[in-house]
């Protein structure tokens, strides 16, 4: 009876025509969730804003359905593994992505959102919007492996391979729809895309996937399925608890996403945040763990030969043990990198392609291995594959979705990166028990050369041997880590969920010190001297807040994005009767400018830790504002939701008559895209002659060598946005008016544009020393470019319109991400 099973495992070939469809309708399905996935944010935006909150809730829910969809498909697919219902399962996903279409017009139809905080109303609006297409498309995986298996022999390289398929198509899909279909498309029409794409592959799942030339199982079969015993000796390495397989898949998944989210952190410092990073992370992590379910698959059904010498167990200990290894080794490979520069003469998108493949390829290629060998082991015999399949599949996403929880709201900001990165090796290399008792077995093998524990001595002492050594390895870095890296100049360095947040000094002896967001340098600031503004465009802000004084004794002003809170603290201190609301996405960005930076608590400040567009668009007073500035501005991205004309259309529905607003933007002339879309949009909310690119340094004269080299350099430009005209004798006028209170901050200006800082301050009441009044007015940084400087630019491509629907903001700062190493 012990002999019979072996014929069973091993009679049945694959069936390779079958296997070919299934696998083809997998990889375009998971593409076309991908697609869902990558367009949810942008419909939801506008109701729920664009936060740490809100991409994790919709990551979450995605994720969440997928693993709902696996362990309920599991139990569908050993009930009715037929192409029919694959078919089926494929056109009620085209139902649920056409929901995605659906469901944000009726959320615009009528304002009952809004009744709903904001806090509660993310995870509910992402779920009603992306739990049913995430759930329903993610039946069919358990359902494809069901009908790609002839036999439990195969069941590691059909699982692999379908597991592989699907992750390609994950990855196919997030480089078509972030290079190609976002700039192309509208987010509607992306999503009537996957839909058609969805209606199409069941029609080929009817037509050209055969059902198998042994029926389906039938009540007949499940009475010929190998008895219990019979079963056992089908897969003699199996678990004991399938609890175990569970939870093995659910941690190297918890590791496997936490390593993703600590990816972008680690890209942030040394290349930014853009379109190209993500892209880069997600495509390198999706091909690593895509070839490791591949090749996982095979090294399962190869491990569990009767000719093989060592156990299946010993295997997937190895696996795990192997996965702590390479993800330490991160570490050393991204300290090498670094300090070596070896990416640093490639251009952009191959530095990101560099970094993120020497760093997180092997680790993820080394946890794609985990699932299929697991699925192996946990798989008594063909009729229950789809189940057992299913529920793997589904608690290695819940791990995924724990994982990105974590790593997200908890582990990056308390742990840092570099521990965080530990921990998920220490976690690898203690799943290892749960394969195997490395300790236990070693000695038994030792001492009896036990070949019942399923590998040799040899090889027990070695996975022993390894283990130490990783562990070692593990502890080691935690050691080195709690030594805090000390740069020139260090002062703080914060771990928030949004930036990795630093404070250096700018020189040794210098008061002055920088903040630092990741790659940008956001800000210099004195903390002991509110009045210093070292940005140009920052004058240019505290001019029309004066300006905004002539017309109103406490002018009121909105300022999107804090960052080191330099021109707020400014304001105060010249316009103390002013009222300045500032809303910052990230509370900890407050918290050091409050530590370190010299924010002190001012009766007109208020700082507002909310999502901007959120802000504007349901806490804002229609008409309070005299002024709104937008400084929400990462290195190489704004974000997308702030530069729509929906979002300009709330802006100006809050600002009072004649009120302006100032959209802050880093771009070039010359070779941006973003200045134009922005100037375009706007004047679908403002009136076109009232839309004006302004600067705070005097352009070149275009015809001049220095006026080329002036439109192509990559600068700070401001651009301004009314019902009013732009008047630069207006904001001179106001400068002047207010000479005996602004004295002080221009004398600073002054001292800054003829290298004089160490020059003392004229008296406030006396008459304007040294420059004299015209001197003064000279230093008004509000300068207006001409608009026959810019045409030239737009005649030759006019800006697009930015819309809730499409606003391909990532491809529009491409071409500056090329330039930028140029």
């Amino acid at each position: 009876m012990s002999s019979a099973p072996a014929p069973v495992s091993t009679s049945i070939p694959l069936p390779v025509g079958r296997l070919v469809g299934v696998g083809a309708i997998i990889f375009f399905a998971n593409a076309a969730l991908l697609v869902l996935q990558l367009v949810a944010g942008r419909l939801l935006s506008p109701y729920i804003g664009s936060s740490l909150e809100t991409w994790t809730s919709i990551i979450g829910v995605f994720l969440a359905g997928i693993a709902l969809g696996n362990a309920f498909g599991g139990r569908l697919a050993d009930r009715y593994p037929t192409p029919k219902t694959l078919a089926i399962l494929l056109g009620v996903g085209a139902v649920a992505a056409l929901w995605m279409l659906l469901f944000p017009q009726l959320l615009a139809s009528n304002g009952a959102y809004k009744s709903i905080p904001l806090g509660p109303r993310i995870p509910i609006l992402a779920a009603i919007l992306c739990l049913p297409a995430g759930f329903v498309l993610s039946l069919l995986t358990p359902l494809a492996i069901k009908l790609g298996l002839p036999d439990v022999a195969h069941t590691g390289r059909v699982a692999g391979l379908i597991f592989a398929l699907s992750t390609l198509g994950c990855l196919v899909g997030n480089y078509v729809t972030g290079f190609y279909l976002i700039p192309t498309f509208t987010v509607n029409a992306l999503v009537l895309f996957s839909a058609g794409a969805l209606v199409v592959l069941a029609m080929v799942a009817l037509v050209v996937v055969k059902p198998s030339q042994s029926a389906p199982l039938d009540e007949t079969e499940e009475d010929e399925v190998v008895p219990p015993d019979a079963s056992a000796d089908l897969n003699p390495h199996a678990f004991p608890d399938i609890r175990q397989a569970y939870l093995i898949v659910f941690l190297a998944s918890f590791c496997g996403m936490t390593l993703e989210l600590t990816a972008s952190r680690v890209l942030a410092q040394y290349l930014g945040v853009s379109l190209f990073t993500w892209t880069g992370i997600i495509g390198v992590m999706l091909a690593g763990t895509a070839l490791g379910n591949f090749t996982g698959g095979q090294l399962a059904d190869r491990a569990a030969r009767p000719s093989a010498k060592l156990s299946p167990r010993f295997f997937l200990a190895t696996t795990l043990i192997g996965a702590a290894a390479v993800t330490v080794l991160l570490l050393v490979t991204m300290a090498v990198v670094s300090r070596s520069e070896v990416f640093d003469g490639w251009n952009p998108i191959s530095q990101v392609m560099g970094w993120t493949f020497s760093m997180f390829f092997l680790p993820m290629f080394a946890l794609g291995l985990v699932s299929p060998q697991v699925i192996r082991l946990a798989v008594p015999d063909v009729s229950r594959v789809g189940e057992v399949a299913g529920r793997v599949y589904a608690w290695s996403t819940a791990g995924a979705i724990v994982g990105t929880f974590a790593a997200g709201y908890v582990l990056l900001s308390t742990l840092g990166m570099y521990r965080t990165v530990l921990g998920a090796a220490f976690v690898l290399a203690c799943s290892s028990f749960l394969v195997v008792n490395i300790w236990k077995d070693t000695q038994s093998a030792i001492r009896a050369d036990d070949k019942t524990v399923g590998y040799n001595a040899a090889g027990a002492g070695s996975l022993l041997y390894l283990f130490s050594i990783v562990l070692g390895g593990i502890f080691g870095g935690f050691i080195l880590t709690s030594r805090s890296s000390r740069d020139e100049g260090f002062v703080a360095q914060v771990e928030s969920n949004y930036y990795t947040i630093k404070v250096n000094r700018e020189r040794p002896d210098s008061p002055r010190l920088k903040l630092t967001l990741d790659h940008l340098v956001h800000s210099s600031v004195d903390p002991y001297d509110p009045e210093y503004l070292y940005y140009r465009h920052e004058h240019i802000q505290m001019e029309f807040l004066r300006l905004a004084r002539t017309q109103a004794d406490k002018p009121k002003a909105l300022v999107i994005g804090g960052g080191g809170y330099t021109f707020p603290r400014y304001a105060m201190e010249m316009m103390p009767e002013a009222q300045v609301d500032v809303v910052e996405i990230d509370p900890m960005v407050t918290q050091v400018a409050r530590d370190y930076l010299g924010l002190k608590d001012y009766p007109g400040l208020q700082a507002i830790h909310m999502d901007g567009r959120q802000f504007v668009a349901e806490k804002a007073q229609p008409g309070s504002y005299d002024l709104v500035i937008q400084d929400a501005v990462n290195d190489l991205s704004v974000p997308a939701h702030l530069m729509t004309k929906e979002y300009n259309d709330a802006v100006k529905a809050s600002l009072k008559p004649g009120g302006a607003y100032l959209l802050t933007i880093i771009d070039s002339v010359a070779y941006g895209k973003l200045w134009k879309a922005a100037m375009a949009t706007l004047t679908k909310t403002f009136p076109a002659e009232n839309v004006v690119l302004l600067t705070a340094e005097e352009p070149e004269p275009a015809g001049t060598p220095d006026g080329a080299a002036w439109d192509r350099t990559r600068r700070v430009l401001v651009i301004y946005a009314s019902d009013k005209p732009f008047s630069v004798d207006a904001v001179r006028d106001a400068v002047v008016g207010q000479a005996p209170i602004v004295r002080r901050g221009l004398w600073a200006a002054a001292s800054v544009a003829i290298g004089a800082a160490q020059v003392p301050p004229p008296e406030i009441s006396g008459p304007p020393p040294l420059l004299g009044l015209a001197r003064y007015i000279d230093l008004v940084n509000t300068i207006e470019v001409p608009a026959a400087r810019l045409k030239p630019y737009t005649d030759r491509e006019p800006g697009v319109i930015l819309t809730d629907q499409f606003c391909p903001i990532d491809n529009l700062m491409a071409e500056v991400f090329r330039q930028r190493y140029k």
